[in-house]
């Protein structure tokens, strides 16, 4: 199947090529804002919407002004990342319209913008070697082969160094041999999956597990007053290292049970959960993002689709509270565990008793065992879905 797939590498940098990159940076920052401030005094003042073409026409004017006048817009780096930018504004203008409320894009402070991107030119890879136009070389730590040509060059700076992400046009499809086999995913925080055979995935907890290092850390920068001294700036370093650390760990955690799952279960079941609307609960809002089930449902969907695999989301609405036997509703409150049915006597661990109902659900929406290609249908119930399991 193709599509496009990111790779991403660490830089091996030295001090000129990341002051030359850190200064496209500011640009690009620049006139994010700047297009922003234009757009709210345009809509403000003559009530008029402008948009990215009528942005973008604006820039070879500016350019062509004398030397000093814009000298960040001038550079060639700048030249080829300010599109972008422009880009990016009308993107975030477009995504604050898609929620409930929608509400208007911030302006992006220097800790706020970390990357910038070449679209298509203005950069070459040979062997391990990266060259950006206007900025410089650089070795790039090449961890494995790249598949396919490459479209675009991303350059990102985290906590712990500068990074390219590589956008990739190639076949994503790999053969994994069918089993036959389909379950039922219940997504908890007690264990992080149950299935619908009886196996449990423990929840590895990473956060809770770093909360003492991170208060540590939390603590020191707290302590530095001076809020524009080195020891302040290497406090918030250290503090942001710890949490890159987390997610690190979250994600490779996540793959690698997805990946696991994929190649035991042709047809996959999970909860449609409303992460958003369940993280209101401030007893359980930690938890729940800690286990990051969006992230997983969206790694497990990609990977399921690369693979030929199907995946259906369903309605979580009281899979905790049926009996998976003879489908009677018994009331029960977080806190208990164990599902007994008062009707036909069956005893099961709740989670279970969940992955069996998502199971079911999953069969009578109809999944396919055949005739999928390499494509993964997500199935989406028609009835509204609800901020996690009721009580």
């Amino acid at each position: 199947m193709p599509g496009v797939k990111a790779y991403k590498f660490k830089l091996k940098t030295n001090p000129a090529f990341e002051q030359a990159c850190v200064f496209t940076l500011d640009t690009c920052r620049e006139l994010y804002n700047a297009s922003l401030q234009e757009r709210r005094d345009a809509y403000q003042i003559n009530h008029v919407s402008l948009n990215y073409n009528s942005q973008s026409a604006q820039l070879p004017g500016i350019k062509a002004l004398p030397p000093g006048r814009c000298r960040r817009l001038q550079s060639g780096a700048s030249r080829r990342s300010a599109p972008l930018s422009r880009r990016r504004s009308t993107t975030s203008f477009a995504a604050s319209r898609q929620v409930k409320k929608p509400g208007y894009p911030r302006f992006k402070g220097k800790a706020f913008f970390d990357s910038f991107v070449y679209p298509q030119s203005g950069f070459s890879l040979e062997g391990d070697k990266l060259h950006l136009s206007k900025i410089g070389s650089c070795r790039v730590r090449l961890s494995r082969p790249i598949e396919g040509g490459i479209k675009t060059c991303t350059i990102k700076r985290e906590a712990d160094g500068w990074y390219v992400v590589f956008a990739v046009e190639c076949n994503q499809s790999r053969f994994i041999p069918k089993t036959g086999k389909a379950a039922g995913i219940d997504l908890g925080i007690e264990c992080f999956a149950a299935v619908s055979n009886g196996e449990r995935v423990e929840n590895p907890k990473h956060y809770r597990a770093a909360e003492s290092e991170l208060k540590r850390a939390q603590r020191t920068v707290a302590r530095r007053k001076n809020k524009r001294s080195n020891r302040r700036r290497k406090a918030i370093n250290i503090l942001a290292r710890k949490h890159l650390h987390i997610k690190r760990q979250r994600a490779d955690f996540h793959h690698k049970t997805a990946l696991d799952v994929i190649r035991r279960y042709d047809h996959i079941t999970i909860e449609d959960l409303n992460v958003c609307g369940m993280v209101r609960n401030h007893h359980l809002a930690k938890s729940i993002s800690d286990a990051g089930w969006n992230q997983f449902a969206r790694i497990l969907t990609s990977k399921a689709a690369n693979a030929g695999r199907e995946v259906i989301l369903v309605n979580p609405a009281y899979t905790s509270q049926d009996c998976s036997q003879c489908g009677s509703r018994v009331r029960k409150s977080l806190a208990v565990r164990e599902h007994r049915c008062i009707n036909c006597g069956f005893v099961a661990h709740r989670d279970h008793n969940a992955a069996i109902n998502i199971q079911k659900r999953g069969q009578k929406r109809g999944a396919r065992a055949s005739g999928m290609g390499y494509e993964a249908r997500v199935n989406r119930e028609e009835s509204p879905t609800i901020a996690g399991h009721p009580v």
